[in-house]
């Protein structure tokens, strides 16, 4: 049975509060050794992602685990997606508008400086996720679109390349031939 995004994130949630409540309880009742102990196992960093970011984990939690920040460990888990051709979800190989042309939106935000940035409808940009980032560390502005963002982006350094493969074209002209209205 497949379970939603949001199922996840809500079971996972309660069990982190349950566990939590536990552990407060417990802690009252236990030694000062056992105490310590799960004080240190309550700061070992956790990493939470999508399917797709299952393979890149193990850089993401070294990163941390050996106090990196938290955004440069999640852009980590990002990339790996953004990069594969085999991934259709985001980056290159991802599925396309109804024009044939592969649009990206990405946000992120920086907890310990609450800052944030994002970007929409960027084309011919790979890592969307880190144009993000880039907009959050060197503009003015919360969210970037279009033809701006991938301005933006070039200027940053970001090249513009095409996202749609082989396959991810393929299954385009089938959709447009079936399902299309255009």
């Amino acid at each position: 049975m497949p379970i939603s995004r949001r199922d996840f994130l809500g079971t996972a949630l309660a069990g982190s509060v349950a566990l939590g409540s536990a552990g407060v309880v417990s802690a009252q009742q236990e030694s000062p050794e056992r105490n310590r102990q799960q004080k240190r196992a309550a700061r070992l960093p956790v990493i939470i992602s999508a399917s797709n970011g299952y393979n890149y984990l193990d850089e993401a939690y070294r990163l941390l685990s050996d106090g990196g920040d938290t955004l440069d460990a999640a852009l980590k888990v990002v990339q790996g997606p953004e990069n594969d051709p085999n991934d259709e979800s985001v980056g290159l190989g991802g599925h396309p508008n109804e024009e044939g042309v592969v649009e990206l939106d990405a946000c992120c935000m920086h907890g310990p400086t609450r800052t944030a940035g994002s970007v929409g409808g960027v084309r011919n940009i790979k890592n969307v996720s880190l144009v993000s980032n880039a907009v959050r560390l060197h503009t003015g502005h919360v969210m970037l679109v279009g033809e701006g963002a991938e301005r933006f982006a070039v200027a940053r350094g970001f090249l513009r390349e095409s996202l749609l493969t082989d396959k991810s074209r393929k299954e385009w002209l089938l959709w447009k031939e079936t399902h299309s209205d255009w």
